[in-house]
């Protein structure tokens, strides 16, 4: 469980990266893959947070940290 979490919040590390690196590269062409990459980011995070929350639903997560 913690390396799923651990996975995910780099994953959204590298898509804010990647969005910053298509900013700089498409000035002003066109934003399409800056945005495809920011909205990646978002579903990411909420899935991440839908995770966590079933996780300690089913007791996967428990007061002192995960199991």
């Amino acid at each position: 469980m913690r390396w799923v979490v651990i996975a995910v919040l780099v994953a959204i590390i590298v898509s804010m990266a990647s969005a910053l690196v298509f900013l700089y590269r498409d000035a002003g062409e066109g934003r399409h893959r800056m945005v495809r990459a920011l909205a990646l980011r978002v579903a990411l995070s909420v899935g991440l947070f839908v995770f966590l929350m079933a996780g300690y639903k089913f007791g996967l997560i428990g007061p002192q940290g995960i199991k």
